[in-house]
Parts: C-alpha cells; structure tokens; sequence
C-alpha cells in the first residue's frame, strides 16, 4: 500500500525549531535523510521531495487562461514543505515513520494519507 507523508511547516513547528539550539536544529533535520536513507534502504521509499514554501501559488481555471494567484493565502496557517511516498505494508508502518519526523511532536502533527493505486481503482469499479 502506497501512502503519502506529508511535512507542514506551521506556527508551531515554526515555534519548535525556533525554540531549538544549533545542535538540536541539525539534529532534528538530520532526522530526514536518516528517515530517507532507512526508507531507501528497506526499499520502502518510491519518492521523497522538499518543497519551496516561498514559492507556492494556487491555479484555477480562467475563462481564456489559467488564473495564478500566490499561496499560501495570508490566512492560511500550513505550507506543505515536503513529501515522503511510501509503498509500505500498511498503515500501522505508515504511521510509524511519520511519527520520526520532528513535526510530529506538535499538536498538528504529520498528515499520512492513502494513495490510491490502479489496483486500487480497478477493484472500486469491480
């Protein structure tokens, strides 16, 4: 089963790397190409990314052009600011690595979410 670990960037992981000396900070983003290298390793890692979160805008369908907008929205208080897809045994596996990440020590936490394959499909429209 494929699921996608999703890493925000809000107030209070804002707040916990802030609260963090020099030594914990690079520790705790060690914790990433630990939990990569691990992934790779047990050859559970299918993609893993880290995303700009300066550089995010939202698109909607215009009447002649795609209409652009920046993202995130003042309001908007989580930026998605990276990605680890994992083909793994189940969710319970799922849960245990995102629960590695340094996001997962806020209350918001890290979002896991199952990604639908073909098969998946294919057995919904049986």
């Amino acid at each position: 089963m494929q699921y996608l670990i999703l890493i925000h960037s809000n107030p209070s992981v804002i707040e916990l790397f802030a609260g963090m000396t020099d030594e914990q900070r690079r520790e705790a983003f060690q914790t990433y190409w630990d939990v990569e290298s691990d992934l790779q390793a047990s050859g559970e890692l299918v993609e893993s990314k880290a995303l700009e979160e300066n550089v995010q805008r939202y698109v909607q369908r215009g009447p002649q052009a795609p209409i652009v907008t920046d993202a995130p929205l003042a309001e908007t208080t989580e930026i998605i600011t990276g990605f680890y897809l994992v083909d793994v045994a189940g969710e319970a596996r799922a849960f245990e690595i995102a629960a590695r990440f340094p996001e997962a020590a806020t209350e918001r936490g890290v979002r896991v979410v199952r990604v639908w394959t073909q098969a998946d499909f294919d057995e919904a429209m049986a």
